[in-house]
């Protein structure tokens, strides 16, 4: 696998993937796919916020809506914490439709696998923020690539990836273009160079690349469906406990997928292996709508629906 983080001021973080023994069609299909750090991989939500506004569930409604022909609008955020205080388990939000006065709430968990997945990615965002904090004001007329191991960094502690990452940013500072390319051997191997001017698109200042071999058959495993299977189960049952009170509505869980071992494809076949909660009515993912070869729109799946399209056949009926 190999992660590319940018320049901050670029906002720019890219996973791509080598496979090894895999045809060239398939592995390009694979660096696409984990452009965004994972073959099912969403933004971190921060919390204690309303996730109408700050996690994307006034467009997941608004899908909704147009997909099922309803008019729902939110009536309430439920689940945030309250400055001197704490909630009760609720689902994030509350939605009525004005038509008829039908209630729906919306509860969002991710799915994480492996699940130290977060943790690795996290490392690697920490370390290349501090490159960029050890290198400020250095090289920055062009596009430079800092190439390390991703493996190697996976085997350090978290608590001392800053300290590697300032022993090498404080290296590269120390360097000038004539010096290019650089190998480093300490704390571990790295290589520092100017980048193909067409990589990133005219992006000036560092990348950090994180770079490991991968087999193809890595991502057909038995283990990551049996792991992601099992992480969804224990998402759906939680999430159960937050509707107690809402039998009278429409009770909706949104998933959102985080790892890199499985392709958006593998996850409603999942849903065969699962118990879903009788409280449950509706499960949903995120995807990746693609518009074009390097970019995308979200979109959203239905996975489960207890009550088979029963808003589908009312408005139908309305109609």
């Amino acid at each position: 696998m190999t992660r590319r983080f940018a320049t901050p001021r670029d906002g720019f973080w890219v996973a791509s993937l080598r496979i090894a023994g895999a045809r060239h069609s398939r592995s390009a299909i694979l660096q696409l796919t984990l452009q965004i750090g994972g073959s099912c991989v969403f933004t971190l939500r921060p919390k204690g916020k309303c996730e109408w506004f700050e996690g994307g569930l006034a467009e997941f409604v608004s899908h909704y809506n147009r997909e099922i022909g309803r008019s729902y609008a939110r009536t309430e955020c439920l689940d945030v914490v309250r400055i001197g205080g704490s909630t009760a388990k609720q689902p994030e939000v509350l939605v009525t439709d004005p038509a008829d006065g039908k209630r729906m709430v919306i509860e969002r968990k991710s799915v994480v696998w492996p699940p130290d997945y977060i943790l690795k990615h996290n490392n690697g965002h920490n370390f290349a923020d501090t490159i960029w904090a050890e290198t400020a004001g250095r090289f920055n007329d062009a596009c430079y690539e800092l190439d390390v191991s991703g493996r190697q960094i996976e085997t350090i502690e978290a608590r001392r990836i800053n300290e590697i990452a300032k022993q090498i940013g404080s290296c590269i500072a120390g360097l000038d273009s004539s010096q290019l390319p650089f190998r480093g051997t300490h704390p571990f191997n790295w290589t520092f160079y100017r980048a193909n001017e067409h990589e990133h698109e005219g992006r000036k200042g560092i990348v950090v690349v994180e770079s490991s071999e991968m087999r193809l058959d890595s991502f057909l495993g038995e283990d990551a469906k049996a792991g992601t299977a099992l992480a969804m189960q224990k998402e759906l049952d939680a999430a159960s406990l937050k509707f107690n009170g809402y039998s009278g509505m429409i009770r909706v869980v949104l998933l959102d997928f985080f790892g890199t071992e499985l392709w958006e494809d593998d996850v409603p076949p999942l849903m065969g292996s699962l118990s879903v909660p009788v409280n449950i009515d509706e499960i949903w993912m995120s995807k990746r709508e693609w518009i074009s070869e390097d970019s995308f729109d979200i979109g959203y799946q239905r996975l489960f629906c207890r009550g088979l399209n029963i808003d589908k056949e009312s408005h139908e009926e309305r109609e």
